[in-house]
């Protein structure tokens, strides 16, 4: 690997470093001895055959301070691939963002990361700075380019899935366009909860739970249905009008967290939370259909006071002739996994108190925000997803976890799915998943949910698969 470091623009073929300085005065126009520098730092190869690419603005070495002017990031573009042209816009997480005031010399830098193709060759990056003057000046602008050839990143492919956390691994997934009520069909949806039933089952192999959230508007998230023979496209079935339950949405009362079941004697269950401020209540509901078109009436499975718990993301399952349902109490953080054992029923007077579940050590400055769980064979597993500390899905990541025991898990301590989709998500949501083979290779099919932080939001499903491998300083 290559990479041409602290370097000014480049600005000839033969490789001639110098800076452009756009509206300065003709007195300025000498190249500039001090001033910022944009340097290649890092690419690291992840699993999925993807590479984080980092870039750092910093000050130049020995670079004195000037109290008269400060420098401010005015844009970013990266570029990649040999013949990329023009520049496109930046998909870049970290502190390296258009507004960003430049650290004075010798108090850091801004760093910017991207997730490029592994096999893209080369990745540039183009940063305009402007010098702001304190005594009014006009500002001058400074072009710098960064670039380096990048070692081709392959996916590890295993032999098996390991039933490991941390050996669980995929990229991130293709869009899929679910159908809503909203306007186009294919509108914004999240909380994605999938079952699969081999054969078919009403027509289709594969149903789903979801709830319409565009631009995060709490007016649509009421529980829809959708089908499909292949997991990749969906559609609402003949005779089905959703969404299941609607509420207003707030400040008045909304609905939240799908999570879809087969139950007994062939019958197929959706549950849903509730959300109730005006009552500080809220409520577990679900319904049921035998044939996925025709559902039941909404029936309580679970009612809470917000004073004394809050369950979100419930996820069940049917087992022993009985319920049993995990979610996560957001009362009070850092959020906290629970266990309800139920009946042969969801009624909510079959429903024991809630049992603390142990995850392990969260990721640093992380707190569980919503999970999926299903059992193969004698172990429960599933994807959790996580948030920053006291907030609501921020930087939320799929953390694979692991357990023998309903009350006791281990947690992968890294995203099995990369957070960064560029133009796509940068922000992970709750996904739903099952044991499956591709290329005859076993692993878990993953449909998940993400959000793209955006003003307004944009919500979108996605589908990956995930392999066991080691990665991320997993063990090998």
């Amino acid at each position: 690997m290559s990479s041409l470091s602290r370097q000014w623009l480049l600005v000839t073929a033969s490789g001639v470093l110098t800076t452009v300085m756009i509206g300065i005065p003709s007195q300025a126009q000498q190249t500039p001895q001090t001033g910022p520098a944009l340097e290649f730092d890092s690419a690291i190869c992840g699993g999925a055959g993807d590479l984080e690419v980092e870039f750092l603005l910093t000050d130049a070495i020995g670079d004195p301070v000037h109290p008269e002017y400060t420098y401010v990031l005015a844009d970013v573009d990266v570029q990649i691939g040999p013949e990329s042209d023009p520049w496109g816009d930046a998909d870049l997480a970290g502190t390296l963002q258009p507004g960003t005031e430049l650290p004075p010399p010798g108090e850091g830098s801004l760093s910017g990361t991207a997730m490029v193709p592994g096999d893209v060759g080369r990745v540039g990056l183009k940063a305009e700075v402007d010098r702001k003057f304190a005594d009014g000046r006009g500002d001058e602008r400074i072009v710098l380019q960064a670039e380096t050839d990048l070692d081709e990143c392959a996916p590890v492919v295993p032999e098996q899935a390991v039933e490991v956390p941390d050996r669980v691994w995929g990229p991130y997934g293709g869009k899929r366009t679910i159908p809503t009520v909203q306007s186009p069909s294919g509108g914004q949806t999240t909380h994605p909860s999938v079952v699969r039933v081999p054969g078919g089952w009403n027509g289709f192999e594969y149903w789903m739970a979801h709830t319409p959230y565009p631009s995060s508007n709490s007016a649509w998230e009421d529980p829809n249905i959708a089908a499909s023979n292949d997991g990749v496209n969906w559609v609402v079935p003949t005779g089905l009008t959703n969404p299941i339950d609607d509420q207003p949405g707030l400040p008045g009362p909304y609905n939240s967290d799908t999570d879809l079941q087969m139950g007994p004697d062939d019958t197929m269950y959706v549950f849903w939370r509730v959300v109730i401020p005006d009552a500080l209540q809220e409520r577990i509901k679900y319904s049921t259909s035998t044939d996925g078109v025709n559902w039941s009436a909404p029936a309580e499975a679970l009612r809470s006071s917000m004073r004394v718990s809050r369950p979100l993301s419930p996820s069940l399952l049917y087992e022993d002739g009985r319920w049993v349902m995990w979610a996560i109490d957001i009362l009070g953080s850092p959020n906290r996994m629970v266990y309800y054992e139920g009946g042969s029923t969801p009624a909510k007077a079959n429903w024991s108190p809630a049992d603390a579940v142990s995850l392990g050590p969260m990721q640093r400055d992380k707190e569980p925000w919503h999970l999926n769980i299903f059992k193969d064979d004698t172990s429960y597993i599933g994807l959790l997803n996580d948030t920053a500390i006291g907030s609501t899905g921020r930087d939320g990541d799929l953390l694979f976890i692991l357990g023998e025991t309903p009350l006791s898990f281990e947690n992968s301590h890294f995203s099995g799915i990369p957070r960064i989709k560029p133009t796509m998500h940068d922000h992970l949501y709750r996904a739903t998943m099952f044991t499956d083979t591709e290329f005859g290779r076993p692993g878990y099919r993953v449909w998940y949910s993400a959000r793209m932080a955006l003003n307004p939001d944009v919500w979108n499903i996605q589908q990956t698969f995930l392999l066991g491998a080691a990665v991320n300083g997993a063990p090998p």
